[in-house]
């Protein structure tokens, strides 16, 4: 089955839905060359792949074979002692074990305490712009820079350490091109990989800038001791991922795009202003909207037939997230920015199944609590010029936003 053009080209960035749409109706389950995987466009079938253990989440090896033609590397390479130990890349029990190891960064009481930093990290966010400022990119200026303070107060990253983690994560973050070419040569990404657990490890050791008592960090950190199921290696690549995740562009990619939507919709601005049920709701349908993350990926570990398609053992899917968010057959509308929808938390931005985003409920504190101190400031704003979206489809997000502040 020939390649299906429209996903490798880079101008359907700043709108693939309509794309999307052709493909699910005409060709749900298709071969992408470019990706070289099975392109899967359906929430229903979305949804059964994140969920079927025929699919697995263990697909380092097979994406690295894909993304550098073949390139093998030996076990003891940091690539393979990270990715086959953290539980993103991880199934069965070791993924349960990892993810276990986690939870004490992300108890309730941790939540509430977050929620209250995010809160003031945004508030203090948009108190900083001047008075008088009329217009302002909101990506450089106010999404961007929401998750970097997010990740010292609440998470705990030691902001002396910023200069040195943010650039070696951006890097890192590089692998994830989707179907364009990869920007950097694999040993150069695994030079930033180790520089990263380096960094981890001293971190960890106290040998690196103070974390703050109470936060993501320091709780994981605390826990570390009496850790029975994880090796100290593991608790360290949870660590990393943690950093990555942290700086990844779903985050500030999630902001601007949300900026982007209430801007062109100022119905909804009104409807967050004033109902409550709104204001909760905001966070999921900002993500079902424009997802950061349009697609993930997963194995097959045995010969699956999906819509009579035969998906072979070792082949490679893309779950398109972001078409699955705008499936006609789940949500009503799709294309329309609506604080109103009653199902919108159905959206797949966060993942399904086992491994459901670990972080989601931390990316919906910064999310609602960005708004809400945008539009307690600035429950005016309007487009001030044309957005311009960044290349990578995998990692959508916009590289600048000309906002009028009102």
């Amino acid at each position: 089955m020939g390649n299906i053009p429209p996903l490798s080209d880079p101008g359907i960035v700043p709108d693939p839905y309509p794309v999307y749409a052709r493909l699910a109706e005409r060709e749900p389950v298709h071969w992408c060359d470019s990706l070289s995987a099975w392109a899967i466009t359906r929430y229903e079938d979305c949804t059964a792949a994140l969920s079927d253990r025929r699919f697995k989440a263990e697909r380092m090896e097979e994406i690295l074979s894909g993304k550098f033609n073949g390139r093998e590397l030996p076990a003891e390479n940091i690539y393979h002692r990270f990715t086959k130990n953290v539980m993103m890349y991880t199934d069965g029990t070791r993924h349960a074990a990892l993810r276990r190891s986690t939870t004490a960064g992300f108890t309730h009481e941790a939540h509430g305490l977050y929620s209250k930093l995010i809160e003031r990290v945004a508030r203090d966010l948009v108190a900083g712009v001047p008075e008088g400022v009329t217009e302002i990119d909101a990506v450089s200026g106010l999404a961007e820079k929401l998750p970097v303070q997010a990740a010292v107060h609440a998470f705990g990253v030691p902001e002396e350490d910023l200069d040195d983690v943010v650039p070696n994560v951006n890097r890192v973050m590089t692998y994830w091109s989707g179907p364009q070419e990869q920007p950097l040569e694999l040993d150069q990404l695994l030079d930033h990989l180790a520089e990263l657990h380096e960094y981890a490890f001293e971190l960890v050791a106290g040998k690196r800038g103070k974390v703050v008592p109470g936060t993501v960090i320091a709780r994981l950190a605390g826990s570390f001791s009496d850790q029975t199921e994880v090796t100290p290696e593991q608790t360290v690549h949870q660590l990393v991922l943690l950093l990555i995740a942290l700086f990844a562009p779903t985050t500030p990619g999630s902001l601007g795009s949300g900026t982007l939507a209430f801007a062109t919709s100022p119905g909804q601005i009104a409807r967050f202003l004033t109902d409550p049920a709104c204001v909760d709701n905001t966070a999921n349908e900002v993500v079902r909207y424009n997802a950061s993350n349009q697609f993930t990926w997963r194995v097959a570990t045995t010969d699956v037939h999906v819509r009579g398609v035969r998906i072979k053992s070792g082949q490679r899917v893309a779950l398109f997230l972001g078409a699955a968010n705008r499936d006609p057959a789940v949500f009503d509308d799709p294309d329309e920015f609506d604080l109103d929808r009653p199902n919108s938390g159905k959206n797949l931005s966060f993942g399904f199944g086992p491994h459901a985003c670990i972080g989601r409920q931390i990316a919906s504190l910064e999310i609602k609590w960005f708004f809400t101190a945008l539009f307690s400031r600035f429950p005016e704003i309007r487009l001030a010029g044309v957005p311009e979206w960044n290349s990578n489809l995998e990692f959508r997000s916009l590289r600048s936003l000309p906002l009028s502040l009102g």
